[in-house]
């Protein structure tokens, strides 16, 4: 058995590294400052959101179904790979502790995010339902049982290869869990959370003895942990080249009509390349939208004028900032290098695109406060934010541009 313990000593010090190079340049200087100043401006807004309730409001079902999501949500990170399912199979009779590891491992991993949201919703709670903050410590020890409940039933689920299995179980388990978590948040009589806890622990003793004699699916797991460390590199890609990162494209046929046939002009060639590279990718495409969103929450909530420019201007150069690894997208291609247009147009046609990118974003700003009839505050980020894209354009890629040497 102490080789397997080597093995998996060795496996989660390789995964730590691996975490390590890439998370000092994803949270970098001005990423932080962004972090610190959402996370200050969403708390800000939502103190003053939980003073304006009272005991009316539904605060139970509302964080049941958010922590219940949270931990339903419950990947096992077992760290396997490709060779694995040939030199480790014969091995799967020793591989227990190594399991039991990779078990622990997820939810220590996991544990903080439970954490941070029930931190986030005692102050709700407390407003709402009269409750004290000392109620913390139990409640926290009961929704770390329940993470362990959902990690167990997530790895012995594993045994089945059907994805129709998959996707029921997590279906019953959020239920199981919001159910539960409701009772406890709405303070529900006691007989109801004691029902839903034994509904909870007949699910798992159920599929226990189903699985008794399944074997492990070593193509599902692998298959499983790639797909896990895949969506972090294309996260860390949007801050620095990650070399064995595979590009992903989707189809978005609701787009067609951003992506028009170039016209026969030099000049279209690489914004028609850079535009249908930013719409089909979700690296580049996802993180707009997700700052976007982000943003939107917070400048939607915000009251105060200067909290909402500021937070405009600081998500438009996050955007952009993260975007301009776009223009090195195909400079390991040839194909572009043979296009017959002068070098200069491929820095022109980025930058035009990128304009366009973020002044659309700025304008989605400028809607959510006419949105609120909020006329001031709507001129103002709109005045501040078309300020701010055409200095960022003008001045700050070109400077990033030359000092990363991007041809």
């Amino acid at each position: 058995m102490k080789h397997i313990h080597d093995l998996w000593t060795s496996r989660l010090s390789d995964y730590q590294k691996e975490l390590q190079k890439y998370m000092r340049y994803i949270f970098n200087g001005h990423l932080m400052f962004v972090l610190i100043f959402a996370v200050g401006g969403g708390g800000y807004v939502y103190s003053n959101w939980v003073m304006t309730l009272d005991e009316t409001f539904p605060s139970g079902i509302l964080i049941a179904a958010v922590i219940g999501i949270a931990v339903t949500m419950s990947p096992v990170y077992t760290y396997l790979q490709e060779p694995d399912k040939v030199y480790l199979t014969p091995l799967e009779g020793q591989m227990k502790r190594y399991f039991v590891n990779a078990l622990v491992s997820s939810f220590f991993f996991q544990s903080y995010i439970v954490l941070v949201l029930l931190a986030a919703a005692m102050p709700l709670y407390v407003q709402t339902t009269g409750a004290a903050f000392s109620d913390f410590i139990w409640l926290l020890g009961v929704i770390l049982v329940l993470k362990v409940w959902n990690l167990v039933m997530r790895w012995i689920m594993l045994r089945y290869q059907e994805l129709s299995s998959h996707y029921t179980d997590l279906a019953v388990r959020l239920l199981l869990n919001i159910a539960f978590l409701w009772s406890i948040f709405a303070e529900t009589p006691a007989w109801m959370s004691v029902m839903i806890a034994v509904l909870i622990i007949g699910y798992l003793t159920a599929f226990m003895v189903l699985t008794r004699e399944k074997s492990l699916k070593w193509e599902l797991l692998i298959d499983l942990e790639n797909a896990r460390l895949h969506r972090f590199y294309r996260f860390a890609n949007m801050f620095t080249d990650v070399p064995h990162l595979k590009g992903q494209a989707k189809r978005r046929k609701w787009m067609d009509p951003f992506l028009k046939t170039p016209e026969l002009n030099p000049a279209a060639t690489y914004s028609y390349l850079y535009t249908r590279t930013f719409l089909r990718s979700d690296e580049y495409f996802g993180l707009w939208v997700r700052l976007t969103i982000i943003a939107g929450v917070i400048i939607g909530g915000a009251d105060n004028l200067w909290l909402k420019v500021i937070t405009a201007l600081l998500f438009l150069y996050l955007t952009g900032f993260q975007l301009i690894p776009l223009l090195k997208k195909h400079e390991l291609k040839i194909w572009p290098d043979l296009y017959p247009v002068k070098a200069g147009i491929r820095h022109e046609s980025f930058k035009k695109l990128l304009m366009k990118i973020l002044i659309v974003q700025g304008m989605l700003f400028t809607i959510i406060n006419l949105a609120k009839l909020d006329l001031y505050a709507a001129g103002m980020t709109a005045a501040a934010s078309v300020a701010f894209v055409i200095l960022f354009v003008s001045m700050y890629v070109p400077a990033q541009i030359k000092k990363h040497h991007i041809k």
